[in-house]
């Protein structure tokens, strides 16, 4: 009789046991839900944003300043063109007002410009006489952005650009800055791999200021002051690429004093395939130091540590989930046998706990796009039609519902930045009205496999918003682009992989140890190079880059002074301000409708 009594209690005690974590379980489903509650408002703020995109003046967020950019080139003469457009899309993020002058057809009307930027070496398309010269030399500026051909007009003025003596042009190899033509980063030098330069050999005068050279000394961009105004000199051929446009921002920013202009100052850190299945298997170096298969490897080892970076040098994680590694293009997609829903929770629930979001890379790992060439480059399989990827993408957020049904993700991450444009892009549409966000390419792609974005909202609503940088570790090549990209729209984007590590290339065949050390360096060397940049979500970068740029903002500069008038004002904005003077004091003024 006590054996039974004693077994009774024992099966109670079990059932407790099983009760308990039941409650537990329910409560910390209870606080994955809170954590999620900002979702709400993420989904009116959508709303509002695609009104916004439906009205007539969606795109015409106005300028900043009165002032006017003379932007000059050869229409016949397809580098000037690239330069031209490359450099007025620059602008247009700066809030600066543009006039292209084709020198073909057109003369530069000098009275109505406050700079000239020439986007042509051909000094000799320009109108007879100094006109030129006579617009600095009254106080106006001119950037020279590419290699100035020596020829008829270039003998007239090289004096005047501070140049004693010139040969013809080379090779320049690597860059050198000398100041902080790209914000903090004087001191800066980047090798021949990364930039080369058609450069002329020059002398500079003792009233140049030599602001970048090569790494064998040739000057590659200076500024010499000619009456009262000034001409800066870019002596290369590279500012036509994205990965140079903080160089132009940079030389306009220092073409006259006190110059200002908005950035989207937005911090972003996808991990692509995240969560996401994770083989059962040994990966030799991984078990020769931890003696973990690479599941255990992950949940114990390398999570902990990625969790502990983004503590100590404020990042806030976008995960990019995939459900599925299989290949299947052909539904049904119903809960593939390699799902692994409570990882998702798991991973999920402490990548929102830190601050983080869920977005979504894909049902599996099939870039949705139906061109054959692209596919079989990648080792991809394509989609026999739109239906199909429509319904992988309702797979995944039938799963991702399963796992947080009080959440709607809102940013799609295409799996090796490759989107069809026609179809892939109308498929998420179509499956995920909710979507807000695509976060794929930002640097030019020439093999034209990707999808390349800008930063912008899409006349359907879409917010285009690229990925910058990658990996583990920094580059000289990640260095570049991300200084420029920093400087000119205040924008660090950066994504790397769980398994980038394993990756003899991605990983240089180091231990998870060094290759975490590496990445801590990195962190820190951005945390103290920007300490003011925002540390945000995929998804809250995307609507406070919408915000800036449709929000109107007039700028008026004063002797002692400037002073700015931001129309229908909605949340903080953001702004680089170039100065030589010390600020006194800062003042906000309110208004009934402006501020």
């Amino acid at each position: 009789m006590q054996k039974e009594v004693g077994f009774r209690r024992n099966v109670y005690l079990i059932m407790l046991m099983i009760l308990g974590l039941a409650v537990l379980i329910q409560v910390s489903r209870s606080q994955l839900v809170l954590q999620f509650k900002h979702n709400d408002e993420h989904l009116k703020e959508r709303a509002a944003i695609m009104a916004r995109a439906a009205s007539p003046d969606s795109q015409a967020a106005g300028v900043m300043t009165d002032e006017l950019y003379c932007l000059a080139y050869l229409g016949d003469d397809a580098p000037s063109v690239e330069l031209k457009d490359n450099t007025a899309r620059t602008l247009s993020y700066l809030k600066r007002q543009i006039q292209e002058v084709d020198l073909n057809t057109d003369v530069i009307d000098y009275d109505a410009c406050t700079a000239v930027l020439l986007a042509t070496g051909e000094l000799d398309a320009l109108e007879s006489g100094a006109g030129l010269e006579e617009f600095v030399h009254r106080g106006g500026a001119a950037l020279l952005m590419t290699t100035p051909v020596i020829g008829d007009r270039f003998h007239q003025m090289y004096r005047k650009l501070g140049i004693i003596e010139f040969e013809q042009p080379v090779l320049s190899k690597g860059v050198r800055l000398l100041a902080n033509v790209l914000i903090a980063e004087k001191g800066l030098e980047v090798g021949e791999e990364i930039v080369s330069n058609v450069s002329n050999p020059v002398e500079l005068d003792a009233e140049s200021t030599k602001l970048i050279e090569s790494e064998d000394g040739i000057p590659l961009m200076w500024k010499r002051q000619y009456g009262a105004g000034n001409f800066i000199v870019y002596n290369g051929d590279k500012l036509h690429l994205k990965n140079s446009r903080g160089l132009i921002v940079g030389a306009v920013s220092m073409m006259q004093p006190d110059f200002l202009y908005p950035i989207f100052n937005s911090k972003i850190f996808f991990i692509d395939d995240f969560p996401s299945p994770i083989a059962k298997r040994i990966h030799l170096s991984i078990y020769r130091q931890y003696g973990m298969d690479l599941p255990t490897f992950f949940q114990d080892v390398w999570w902990p540590d990625m969790l502990k970076a983004s503590r100590l040098y404020n990042v806030k994680y976008t995960a990019a989930v995939i459900q599925s590694y299989n290949d299947e293009v052909n539904p049904p997609f119903r809960d593939p046998i390699d799902q692994e829903w409570h990882q998702l929770v798991s991973y999920g629930r402490e990548v929102i706990k830190s601050g983080g979001e869920i977005a979504v890379h894909g049902y599996n790992h099939q870039s949705l796009q139906t061109n054959k060439a692209i596919a079989d480059y990648l080792g991809y399989r394509i989609w026999n039609s739109q239906e199909d990827m429509e319904e992988s993408i309702k797979e995944v957020n039938r799963y991702l519902n399963t796992a947080f049904p009080n959440f709607t993700p809102m940013t799609y991450v295409p799996p090796s930045n490759v989107l069809g444009r026609e179809d892939g892009r109308e498929a998420l549409k179509n499956a995920w009205p909710q979507m807000s966000v695509i976060a794929s390419l930002y640097d030019t792609d020439y093999e034209g496999r990707a999808y390349v974005q800008e930063f912008e909202l899409s006349k359907d609503g879409i917010i285009e918003m690229p990925r910058v940088t990658s990996g583990y570790f920094e580059t000289p090549y990640t260095r570049w682009l991300e200084a420029n990209t920093i400087t000119s729209v205040g924008v660090f984007s950066h994504f790397l992989h769980p398994d980038d590590l394993l990756d003899h290339a991605r990983g240089r065949d180091q231990t998870w140890e060094k290759l975490y050390q590496d990445f801590s360096d990195y962190l820190e060397r951005l945390h103290r190079t920007y300490p003011w940049m925002r540390d945000i979500t995929s998804t809250e970068a995307g609507f406070d880059m919408v915000n800036v740029l449709q929000t109107k903002v007039h700028v008026t500069k004063e002797p002692q002074r400037i002073k700015g008038v931001v129309d229908s004002y909605k949340q903080p904005l953001y702004f680089v301000l170039r100065t030589e003077r010390k600020i006194g004091a800062q003042e906000k003024l309110h208004g009934s409708e402006n501020r």
